[in-house]
This record gives structure tokens, sequence and C-alpha cells, in this order.
């Protein structure tokens, strides 16, 4: 499969025989084998001792089901609507920065499995590939765009705006929880420092093969809006959404709300949906697991909006999970990107149909016909999480 100049993925739409794999697992030990070791730390490394990373994914295996017998449920209805848009299932594609050091096609390749799947792909600024390319490619797949005022501040924003709107992306993705800059493992692979990563690239001729034939493109944030960064620039900040709503015209989802008081601030402001995340474990290192706070701020919003939750997904059954305590869907991004190095949008599309089957498996368990019944008492919770205990645990 290759990406024409357009940025649209090319060819036959299947993992070869050795690359296949049947979870996120199993994709991520290929993803480990085919990345060159400073890539796959990047990928796969938080902030500081990368505890808040791991908590994400220890949260999941806190909760456990409360299956239900003698049922029968024989078929099992995972669809659900985000902001006015029908998808197969209640899991998104995260946006996800430098997404060509994975592999060459990239955003093109989520955007493509994406759309062959049935949801909605969110785009970052620095994913490599630009607005534009990812637009003229996508087909029917409903895009949101990322914006930020870190790198060049309003007036980069502003021009960002202007250009997805035009574009048709259908909402902005508005990312609250970077006071600074993820500190993440800097990259910066050039024909000169190419040279100091020679051995690992040896190691890993198959990446290496594809990074030059792709011209060694790693993509820069705004860089597609033509913005110049600004040291001035600063983080968003809550006046900066007001600001944004009167620029946009589609639906604003704010990501990064961890506490009750920031999802109403966030509603109160004009937010069409919010997101639970702590970036990943990316940003400050010793804060709660996401799925942890879910239900305090699905509480908070009280229905006034659709929330959403990232963090340590890896498989369908934590979709299913995060349902139950109250999330009208997940965005997915390590997950799907293991799938991207290990298999390119065939690795991306194979991840999503893991996750579907996943969770259409537990939904029968449960006695449950369609995803919408999902509840708390489907779910035990840990006795610590005291405002998520009900009476059913």
């Amino acid at each position: 499969m290759s990406i024409d100049r357009r940025g649209r993925t090319q060819g036959d739409y299947r993992l070869p025989y050795r690359w296949q794999f049947d979870s996120v697992a199993e994709a991520e030990a290929l993803a480990r084998k085919v990345l060159p070791r400073a890539m796959y730390l990047r990928l796969n490394s938080g902030a500081g001792e990368s505890r808040t990373m791991l908590a994400n994914g220890q949260a999941y295996g806190d909760v456990t089901f409360r299956p239900r017998a003698a049922t029968v449920q024989p078929s099992r209805a995972t669809s659900t609507t985000i902001l006015g848009v029908q998808i197969t299932a209640p899991v998104l594609l995260a946006p996800v920065g430098a997404l060509r050091l994975q592999h060459p096609e990239g955003a093109a390749a989520a955007v493509d499995a994406a759309g062959r799947f049935g949801t909605i792909c969110a785009i970052s600024p620095a994913s490599g590939h630009s607005f534009n390319e990812l637009a003229s490619s996508s087909g029917s797949t409903p895009l949101w765009s990322q914006v930020t005022t870190a790198i060049g501040g309003r007036d980069g924003a502003e021009k960002q705006i202007a250009m997805v709107d035009e574009l048709g992306y259908h909402a902005l993705v508005v990312t609250v929880d970077s006071a600074l800059r993820p500190k993440v493992p800097p990259i910066r692979l050039n024909a000169r420092t190419v040279v100091g990563f020679a051995p690992d690239l040896i190691r890993h001729p198959r990446w290496t093969a594809k990074f030059v034939r792709d011209g060694m493109r790693l993509g820069v944030a705004n860089r597609a809006v033509g913005a110049t960064p600004d040291p001035k620039a600063r983080p968003l900040a809550w006046d900066d959404l007001r600001w944004m709503s009167e620029l946009w015209r589609g639906p604003i989802v704010v990501k990064g709300i961890m506490t009750a008081d920031d999802a109403r601030r966030a509603v109160d402001l004009g937010a069409a949906a919010i997101v639970v995340s702590n970036h990943g474990g990316l940003t400050l290192d010793g804060v709660p697991a996401t799925l942890s706070v879910l239900r305090e701020v699905v509480e908070a919003v009280g229905g006034q909006v659709p929330v959403l939750i990232d963090g340590g997904i890896r498989s369908g059954n934590d979709v299913v999970k995060a349902v139950a305590l109250g999330a009208d869907a997940v965005l997915v991004g390590r997950a799907y990107v293991m799938g991207l190095a290990a298999g390119g949008a065939a690795g991306v599309g194979r991840v999503l149909d893991i996750l579907q089957d996943d969770i259409q498996r537990a939904l029968a368990f449960l006695g449950c016909a369609s995803i919408d019944e999902l509840d708390l008492s489907h779910v035990r919770i840990p006795t610590d999480w005291a405002s998520l205990r009900s009476e059913h645990n």
C-alpha cells in the first residue's frame, strides 16, 4: 500500500500474513519489531515515571463485569451517534502527532481506515499530512481538526480554523490540558543525524526503507496553515475557547477535562462535547487514570453534551466498561498507532475490527442487545472509587 501525491492510500487493503494480529497487544508486539527503538519508546512512553500512562490501562483491569446468565442475544447493535454523525461503534480515532514516524502513510492511513470502518477521525496539526491533503482524500469520512494556540498563537489558530471550515471539517478539538508542551523523547531525523541512529536503523530495514522513500518527512505543527512559530505563544486558556466559538460555526469538542468543575465550565463556554483525558499520561505524571474520574465528569455534565474518554484503551472490553460508566464513546490513540506501525491503513482497520468484535462479544455475555443498554449495573467498581459506587456493587 502506498500514498499518492494527494495523500491517499492506494493498493491492497489486507495485511500480509506475517504482519497479521488478533489483538492490540499483538499489534504492539509487531510495532516493537518494526520500529527503531527510539521511535517505539516515543510512542510508548509517558511523562515522568509513566505512572499516569500505566494507570490509565490498569484502571480498566480494576473494573470488572457482572455477566448475565441464561441470556441469548443473537444480534448486538454497536452503532451510536456523536454530534449528529452515526458511527459503527463508539470508537473514534484520536488526534496523534508525528504519525509519519510510525508509518509513511500516517494520518492518511488513519482517515482511510476510519472511513472504511465508519467512524470519525480527529487530525493533529502535527500529523505529518496537511489538512488539505486529508480532506481531499477523506471521501465521506467525518474529520475533526485539533487546534492549539501553543505554536502559532491566535494568529495560527485563526488561520487553521478558517482553513478547516472551508475544507468541510465537522468539529474542532480544543485541547485544554497542556500548560506546557508534552515532554516526550525528541526525535530529529535528517541526513546528518541519521548516522547516529545507523545501528538501530540497520536492524529495522523495513521501517528505514519506507522512511527514506517517504522523503524523511515528519510534519511540523501548524506548518500546513502557514503559521509562523511564535515564541510568545501561550497554551490555550478559557478565554480562547470563547474566542474560537465566535470564529467557528460547527461544534467544539473540549479535550483534557479531569474534574467536575472544569467539565461544567467547558459546557458553560459552549462545548458541544467534552473528552475526559490526561493526554495519555504525557503531561503531568501523577494525575488519576481517566476512567477513575469519568463518572464524576458524567454526573457534572448531566447529559447536556456527550462525554468521551481516552487513555489506556486496548480492547473492546475496555470500550464497554467506559460506556457502562457513562461515556458516549471513546477515542483511541496508541492502540491504533500500533496497528498503523504494523500495517498502515490495513493495520488501523484491523484494530478497529478487533475492538468492534470484542464489543459485540461482551454485549452477548452481559445480556445486552445494544450498546445503549449498558449502565453501571453491568460492572463492579473498585471500592476506593467512592463516587462511582452504585446500588449494584
